[in-house]
């Protein structure tokens, strides 16, 4: 089958007309007016790389990991719920994707499809099991014997989004994403419970597994000192794509503020980000940051609407050239030039 678009620019124009148009809103929409949301984007553009010529000869020679497993590019797919408003097998698709193209991928309890029913169809994929707290212990303990069941590389613990957010271009749609899309997952949870626990619940999950644990939705320099305290394995730096609370801080600015705590941390625990990667180019200033990792969602969605799992493997595809080609041309060369003196800020 023939790619449908070349541009991950392209893949969103293609979704933009191929989907229903409140389906479009709810994909795009950040909390409130999108003032966080869009800068994730916006504060992302203002960094600039500086270039570097003649940096030695020769191919780049990066060693990428995630934890143990070596990985041909920086990059993952981050968890996104309610996929099959998008395309009636949703994750089942997504999975597919990462199977055939070998991506590391995230998939959340608020999903559309269990974990169960994910791995039963493609056992052999790299997946990370995230968990919304929405249950008491035990419940979450079934999640965790879940994701070691079907062999999750790593736990996340969603930590960022509690309940459902005011998003005014959402709900000046009067669209409900909960009324498209088939739900196959049997999950039963109550948001409730996440006002139940406080940072302590870390160390609780840490007991249960000898998974890796990584809570999600970290963006103050007190929530990463909360979580280096109760065990985490690593640091996932998040505001949800800006669409649960319009702080007005963006991924990339709160990175830039924790230089200092990064430079103590790097190389003992994993430094996951997320946040408006739009190109090749915004993973390389990411990694100049501090990041191990970049978690990328909206554009593997636009590739899911525009084609199924042959969109995801396309999107992959797109931002791996993109990323080696902006290496080569920019003189990143090894892992150690992939730092914040490359940076304009």
């Amino acid at each position: 089958m023939r790619n449908s678009f070349v541009t991950l620019r392209e893949a969103r124009n293609l979704e933009k007309k191929k989907i229903r148009n409140g389906t479009f809103q709810w994909l795009e929409s950040g909390a409130e007016d999108n003032y966080t949301s869009d800068l994730n984007l916006s504060d992302l553009n203002k960094i600039k790389i500086i270039p570097k010529n003649f940096n030695s000869i020769g191919s780049n020679k990066f060693n990428f990991k995630f934890f143990n497993k070596k990985i041909k590019n920086p990059f993952i797919i981050a968890p996104m719920g309610h996929q099959t408003q998008f395309h009636p097998k949703g994750e089942l698709e997504i999975a597919k994707g990462m199977y055939n193209a070998d991506i590391i991928g995230s998939f959340t309890t608020q999903g559309r499809h269990s974990f169960d029913q994910i791995i039963d169809k493609y056992k052999n994929i790299n997946a990370i099991w995230q968990i919304f707290p929405f249950g008491d212990l035990e419940w979450i303990q079934k999640q965790i014997k879940s994701a070691e069941k079907n062999n999750a590389i790593a736990i996340s613990i969603c930590l960022d989004a509690p309940s459902r957010s005011h998003r005014y271009d959402d709900r000046e749609t009067r669209y409900d994403a909960r009324e498209f899309g088939i739900n196959y997952n049997k999950i039963k949870n109550n948001p409730k419970y996440f006002y139940n626990y406080d940072w302590t619940l870390l160390k609780k999950i840490k007991k249960m597994t000898q998974l890796p644990v990584i809570p999600k939705g970290i963006m103050s320099k007190e929530d990463l000192s909360s979580a280096l305290k109760n065990g985490a394995d690593g640091l996932w730096i998040s505001n949800h794509g800006g669409r649960f609370f319009n702080s007005g801080i963006s991924t990339i600015n709160f990175l830039y503020s924790i230089q200092k705590e990064i430079k103590k941390i790097k190389n003992k625990k994993i430094i996951i980000v997320d946040g408006g990667v739009r190109r090749g180019s915004d993973i390389i200033k990411y990694l100049c940051m501090g990041a191990d990792i970049i978690a990328i969602g909206r554009p593997f969605l636009y590739g899911l609407i525009s084609s199924g799992s042959l969109g995801v493997q396309n999107i992959y595809n797109i931002l791996s050239s993109e990323f080696y080609n902006n290496c080569n041309n920019g003189g990143f060369k090894k892992i150690e030039d992939f730092n914040i003196t490359r940076l304009s800020i």
